[in-house]
């Protein structure tokens, strides 16, 4: 009878099983466009303020490095379906941004119209004194009707008629995104920063998202925003970024080293989308493909710095040509007369380079930068330095470095060369990468 009961003792004492549920290391860790399921992390409460800021009556400017999840954000709190998202290149004028606006609201333009508005050098969306856009809906027959009445009336696009294209932004309630607002030319950027103060007495508020370093990028361009646009400024620490990969390694049911955990977050430089890839080559390169069962209450503890090296490595071969790319469109500039004979970008290049890694996170300013040029150098003159410095997003625009390594914000007073590719220490620690004026040196 003693064992009866105490068998029955036995299975009522028992903890049952915890079954978890597999989860690839893809879902976890890795560069994804989907916003992270397992280790999103609200860092310094911005999702709560960019909700509060899209109650406000201001325009939004979401900036910062590349690849510190600016559109997650704004994909968290503002979904997809509630938004109508302009994706800048560099030949995209203010006037296609407003036609495309117009389209993604399903207001029909006519072929003539468009036709007219794409080749026209006017500054507009309509005008008083024009023709009206038409909203029709998307059959041949109201097409061809609205197509024959603008057939032989030349229109323009004119900052007039914003209010138009306002009134159709409000009355679909949809908020206008415009993301990579740094590939679209200078020009074109000051003219939308005039726009946004008539598009904000309107009541058309818009979310511009960009990579740039630089505070109040756009209220420099028009004073008169100054009250109108808040800007939130994406940084990570590494404490944020620690939570990053707590969470990662929760769901994985994995412990990284002290050491591997110091040396993955020292490696990310404070970017979370090169911690993320790092993270998951590491993984990868430890045989963790996905969540691990846990034996005897312990979890996996992962610590091969063998593992982490091959890692590097993979990442470092993944983006050697893209920094060679680069390395080479910096040298060879726009190849004008004066600018080849001096070599000015590539004594940029190299004082680039070769400066410390705090130096190149916070900026190089103009003045030093050219003390060490002269150094190299000694006919470059300020103005030579200011040209190419004034050029060098347009450079590399031009030569389709995506996204951008380095930028020179010419609407700021700190006139400093700032890194905003935080994944090129990386590379310039682990790649070992060959720079053309150190063989040749070595001839």
């Amino acid at each position: 009878m003693g064992s009866i009961r105490q068998l029955v003792k036995n299975l009522f004492d028992r903890k049952p099983k915890t079954v978890h549920e597999k989860v690839s290391l893809q879902e976890v860790f890795g560069i994804s466009k989907e916003i992270p399921k397992y280790t999103y992390v609200d860092r310094s409460n911005l999702d709560n303020t960019f909700a509060y800021l899209l109650k406000a009556q201001r325009h939004i400017v979401i900036h910062g490095a590349s690849k510190q999840g600016k559109t997650i954000l704004r994909r968290k709190i503002l979904p997809d379906d509630q938004v109508v998202v302009i994706q800048c290149t560099p030949n995209l004028t203010l006037e296609n941004i407003y036609i495309q606006i117009l389209e993604q609201l399903d207001v029909q333009i006519p072929k003539e119209l468009r036709d007219t508005t794409t080749n026209s050098v006017q500054h507009s969306v309509g005008g008083e004194g024009g023709i009206p856009l038409v909203k029709v809906k998307a059959d041949a027959t109201a097409t061809e009707s609205v197509e024959q009445t603008v057939t032989s009336i030349p229109v323009g696009i004119s900052t007039n008629n914003l209010q138009f294209v306002s009134k159709e932004i409000i009355e679909h309630n949809k908020r206008i995104v415009i993301e990579d607002f740094h590939y679209l030319p200078e020009a074109e950027q000051r003219k939308l920063a005039f726009d946004l103060k008539a598009l904000w007495d309107m009541g058309a508020f818009l979310i511009v998202v960009g990579v740039w370093a630089e505070q109040n990028l756009l209220t420099y361009y028009n004073g008169d925003l100054s009250g109108r646009i808040e800007e939130l400024d994406i940084r990570w620490t590494d404490a944020e970024l620690e939570l990053v990969l707590g969470k990662g390694e929760k769901v994985l049911n994995i412990c990284f080293s002290d050491d591997i955990r110091k040396q993955l977050i020292s490696d990310a430089n404070q970017n979370v989308g090169l911690l993320q890839r790092i993270a998951e080559k590491f993984c990868y390169e430890s045989s963790i493909l996905e969540s691990q069962p846990i034996e005897n209450g312990t979890k996996n503890i992962l610590g091969d710095i063998q593992a982490l090296d091959r890692a590097r490595g993979k990442i470092c071969q993944e983006e050697d040509v893209r920094y060679r790319q680069f390395s080479d469109a910096i040298q060879r500039g726009f190849k004008g007369y004066e600018e080849s004979e001096l070599k000015v970008y590539r004594h940029i290049l190299r004082i680039f380079v070769e400066a410390t890694d705090e130096d190149i996170k916070t900026g190089i300013h103009r003045d030093n930068l050219l003390l060490l040029v002269q150094k190299l150098e000694p006919r470059v003159r300020l103005s030579d330095l200011s040209a190419a410095l004034n050029k060098i997003n347009k450079l590399q625009v031009d030569r389709r470095i995506s996204p951008l390594v380095i930028s020179y914000n010419t609407a700021s007073s700190s006139r400093k060369l700032e890194l905003i590719d935080r994944e090129f220490l990386f590379y310039r620690k682990y790649g070992n990468p060959s720079w053309s004026w150190i063989d040749e040196e070595g001839e």
